[in-house]
């Protein structure tokens, strides 16, 4: 009697352990906060999306209870922060600490970044920055929490041209990860990280997630290639399912269809980073698709997309002499698209 070939034994081992897989479930929604303390046990590093864009005050409202709760301040959390710049972490730290910091000296943390657009320029001091200061009032010293400055040291009076300035600005996602590493980890700390999802992406989508060029790596693609966990949480609206869910709400995403679905496409172009760092855009038919449950854990829930709101600039900072001469200087230098210089120039032209 003839028996079958090897082959054919191992390739229907193949097929009945695909038909086998468990069947994918719909998202549920879990109180947030509990989940994200689960989370901080395994994962020394969650990187979080806070709300749409970097001040939608929704982010702020979730994000500060989330600090002040007890659960989170036993773990030893740090607040790792993409906006503000690292040249001034010992003037926050000074800050956050309760020492009488003047404002001209705080605002450099801010106004003097690598992204001088107005959506950073909020012209106070950020909300989350206060809330740490607060809580560590709260705290003994040894169990105080720090605000963490990501973004590269730029100085800006050796910044002249605009090659002077992308040296600064391609040293974004390496600084931030540095930071995490350096300020937080290596002390046996935890980090919360906030960031914009282009820095919290495990695989960069504009380099049709292709990581092999330092270029493509994310805040997050750099931690975890050093051996760091992380724990991932997006944004997510009705559009994801979550439609009447309790507000603010938690998904998580492994095991799901939204998991299971492809991370959705950019409209903008992809590109193959050369070895002389030129970009070759990738033909559409060329972009290929991951999973949303490989690029993030878990989807946060502030409400229906029509409850984003973003936080207003401040009217001081149109009455700050020379103010709105640097920021629209810095926006020409940088590249920054015209809308954004004009919307401050209005902004400022309406304050009376």
């Amino acid at each position: 009697m003839k028996t079958l070939p090897w082959t054919f034994w191992l390739l229907a081992g193949v097929f009945l352990s695909v038909q086998q897989d468990p069947p994918r479930k719909p998202i549920a929604p879990i109180e947030p906060v509990a989940a994200i303390v689960d989370a901080f046990k395994m994962h020394p590093v969650i990187g979080m999306q806070a709300g749409v864009g970097h001040t939608d005050a929704r982010g702020f409202a979730f994000v500060i209870p989330l600090l002040r709760d007890p659960r989170i301040q036993a773990l030893g959390v740090d607040v790792a922060m993409e906006n503000g710049s690292a040249r001034y972490q010992t003037v926050m730290d000074r800050y956050t600490r309760g020492e009488d910091v003047p404002y001209s000296e705080l605002r450099h943390v801010w106004d003097d970044t690598t992204q001088p657009q107005t959506t950073t320029a909020i012209g106070d001091v950020n909300p989350i920055y206060r809330a740490v200061r607060e809580i560590n009032a709260t705290l003994p010293r040894d169990r105080q929490m720090r605000a963490l400055l990501g973004d590269p040291p730029i100085e800006w009076d050796n910044v002249h041209t605009r090659a002077d300035f992308q040296k600064w600005l391609e040293q974004r996602d390496p600084t931030g990860a540095a930071v995490i590493q350096r300020e937080s980890l290596a002390k046996g700390r935890h980090t919360l990280a906030l960031y914009g999802f282009g820095h919290l992406q495990r695989r960069q989508q504009a380099t049709n997630y292709n990581m092999d060029s330092p270029v493509a790596q994310t805040v997050i693609s750099l931690l975890e290639r050093s051996g760091v966990k992380t724990f991932i949480v997006g944004t997510g609206d009705e559009t994801n399912g979550m439609n009447g869910w309790p507000v603010p709400s938690l998904a998580i995403l492994r095991g799901t269809t939204l998991g299971g679905s492809e991370v959705p496409q950019n409209p903008l172009p992809r590109v193959t980073v050369q070895p002389d760092g030129s970009f070759v855009p990738i033909p559409r038919e060329q972009w290929i698709g991951i999973r949303m449950e490989e690029q993030m854990d878990a989807m946060l829930y502030f409400g229906p997309k029509s409850t984003a709101a973003l936080a207003p600039l401040s009217p001081t900072i149109c009455s700050d002499p020379g103010y709105l001469d640097t920021r629209l200087a810095r926006m020409a230098l940088t590249g920054i698209p015209q809308f954004e210089a004009d919307r401050l120039k209005q902004f400022c032209a309406g304050v009376k």
